[in-house]
């Protein structure tokens, strides 16, 4: 059996509200790298960094956590690996991720938490169940890395309030610049390590299988992906025209192809500017925290 690597985000994709068995199969015989994938944005990534030394500064300077964070019941930071693995051979997989950060409690057991740049949103957020996983997962490496064992854990928003400024934005200027303002919120997350070996299966089920399963009614995605497909196989096919006729036949034959086929794509992508501003979020910082991992 083949080892696959797993992180607790991917398992967490099968719990979403708009999760497609088809999409999820392309992306795991991919190794989860897919065509054209974009990277995390700078600013993502310096937020996310930051936030985290904002915690540890504090806690440097004052042996305390921020006030905001010492709700959570924290009194110091643990040390961990910068990436834990745990081996499931029966499943041919193999658990790996790393948590945002990790306090140790009064009695002794663990707070994990994890930092999202995002707006929040409570029970209505769509991801939430991807971010619940995520912990669920973290929280099994550490107690199979000999960390400790897990007993609360929280996810800390980093809420920027632009939109209270959208009268007055004037008054976030400064002499150098800007200044965003951010407001932290916190929500609750009730570790199930349970949860984690049914969603492990089926991760399995997935990727031992060897067709595509059928995809999700409306998945947009699965629409990219066929368009994707067809490209693959016009040129395929013209390889292969290209081998069996004439050259100068040949010539004419695929120049049409290719001219059909750039007129289809032409008129496919016809209104792409509404359909672009369609699919953002009304809130720039309500993006998922695709960029976690």
């Amino acid at each position: 059996m083949e080892s696959i690597r797993v992180s607790p985000r991917h398992l967490g994709q099968m719990r979403t509200g708009s999760f497609c068995p088809r999409c999820f199969w392309y992306l795991i015989a991919m190794k989860f790298r897919a065509p054209f994938d974009m990277g995390m944005p700078g600013i993502m990534y310096h937020l996310d960094n930051f936030e985290k030394r904002i915690v540890e500064a504090h806690f440097k300077s004052h042996d305390s956590a921020p006030k905001w964070l010492k709700k959570l019941g924290c009194t110091a930071p643990v040390s961990f690996p910068f990436k834990m693995t745990q081996e499931f051979p029966k499943l041919g997989l193999t658990l790996v991720g790393m948590p945002d950060a990790v306090f140790t409690k009064e009695d002794g057991s663990l707070l994990l938490v994890d930092y999202k740049s995002a707006k929040y949103k409570g029970e209505d957020d769509p991801f939430l169940p991807c971010y619940e996983t995520q912990l669920w997962g973290y929280a099994q490496l550490l107690k199979a890395n000999g960390i400790g064992n897990v007993t609360s854990a929280a996810l800390v928003y980093f809420e920027n309030q632009l939109a209270e400024y959208k009268e007055r934005p004037l008054d976030l200027l400064t002499n150098k610049g800007l200044q965003v303002p951010f407001e932290v919120k916190l929500h609750d997350i009730e570790i199930d390590l349970d949860a984690l070996l049914p969603l492990m299966k089926r991760f399995r089920a997935y990727a031992d299988a060897a067709t595509p399963p059928e995809g999700r009614e409306g998945c947009k995605n699965c629409v990219r992906l066929s368009g994707l497909l067809d490209v693959e196989q016009v040129r395929r096919n013209s390889e292969k025209t290209l081998r069996n006729v004439d050259s100068s036949i040949s010539r004419t034959i695929v120049q049409s192809m290719y001219q059909n086929r750039h007129r289809s794509t032409a008129s496919g992508a016809d209104g792409w500017e509404d359909y672009l501003v369609d699919g953002i979020a009304s809130d720039a910082d309500s993006m998922p925290a695709a960029w976690d991992i």
